[in-house]
């Protein structure tokens, strides 16, 4: 019989379900799969009505009661598991966590957010046996297991017709993306961009014509396929993330140049500069036409798959 592995994570974008099938494929877990950001949905007009009345003279909220009844519920289809991975517990209510870990041999949680950006209670944290975080000055402060990203498809050969590409939803950044791009289109550089944002109307900056403003996420399984056609990837950090985005490692993972804010990346085993650009001024932009021009340098065939999904998923189930 397989060991069991509960994986519970909230459904942002389809990231989840990359993980997911990672774990299904490379892993000789049995995985059970939860979605704690599941929405309830009414069975009828009726339900719709009895909520509103509920929020309105109890302030009680019927579809967040079903959804936490449906995460229990869930959780306890099984006696025992073998381990508990979950990204985001504070997501969860304090029941549910008490009881994924109490029935699981081992747990572990993932932050791919910091600290700073998403606050977890350590009342919280202290329940699992370890705390995986990607962010360095987390694991430092609070002693967390360090881990990093991953990639998930590999190269191919496809027709290159940008030189850059950026894929970012809308936020403090536009204005490093949109310098970014005057620099492009001022110097030849053929560049695409897509800007993800809930209501094209919040956006009062004006952009370039080479950067589109899209209302729909493109799924994390799928968004990496918008790099194929360029040479270099263009990967603007956080603020408030000391950790590197997925950015680089999609990067290594595609054979494709990255040109990025964060300085972290010199840190990386695969950085060298002919494939990597940090900028450390977005004031002061200044891109070499050697690396534009320059090919791609493999690095080390083990140093790639150090880096892939799969080895990822060894790590985290070890």
């Amino acid at each position: 019989m397989k060991k069991k592995l509960l994986f519970i994570a909230p459904n942002y974008y389809g990231f989840n379900e990359v993980v997911y099938n990672g774990l299904r494929s490379f892993s000789e877990y049995e995985v059970i799969e939860i979605d704690s950001t599941k929405p309830y949905k009414y069975k009828n007009i009726s339900e719709r009505v009895y909520n509103f009345f509920l929020k309105k003279f109890r302030g009680l909220n019927l579809k967040k009661v079903k959804s936490e009844f449906y995460l229990q519920k869930s959780i306890e289809k099984y006696e025992q598991y073998d381990l508990l991975l979950i990204n985001r517990p504070d997501l969860l209510t304090k029941h549910a966590l008490e009881t994924a870990v109490s029935r699981s041999k081992k747990s572990k949680a993932i932050l791919w957010d910091s600290i700073e950006k998403i606050p977890q209670s350590n009342e919280f944290l202290s329940k699992f046996d370890a705390v995986l975080s990607f962010d360095p000055a987390d694991c430092y402060k609070y002693g967390f297991t360090p881990i990093t990203n991953f990639y998930f498809k590999e190269a191919q050969n496809w027709e290159i017709k940008f030189d850059v590409a950026l894929l970012i939803t809308y936020d403090n950044r536009i204005n490093d993306a949109i310098k970014l791009f005057r620099y492009f289109n001022n110097n030849g550089i053929k560049a695409k961009a897509r800007i993800f944002a809930y209501k094209k109307d919040q956006i009062k900056e004006k952009l370039p014509e080479n950067m589109e403003i899209i209302e729909q996420i493109i799924p994390f399984k799928n968004s990496c396929e918008y790099y194929f056609d360029s040479k270099i990837i263009l990967d603007l950090s956080h603020p408030h993330q000391k950790g590197l985005s997925f950015r680089p490692f999609e990067a290594l993972g595609l054979k494709k140049k990255l040109i990025t804010t964060a300085e972290n990346v010199k840190s990386l085993e695969f950085y060298n500069t002919t494939n990597i650009l940090y900028l450390q001024d977005i004031n002061d932009i200044e891109i070499p036409e050697d690396f534009l021009k320059d090919e791609y340098l493999n690095p080390d065939l083990q140093i790639t798959k150090r880096y892939s999904l799969e080895n990822w998923v060894e790590n985290v189930t070890s």
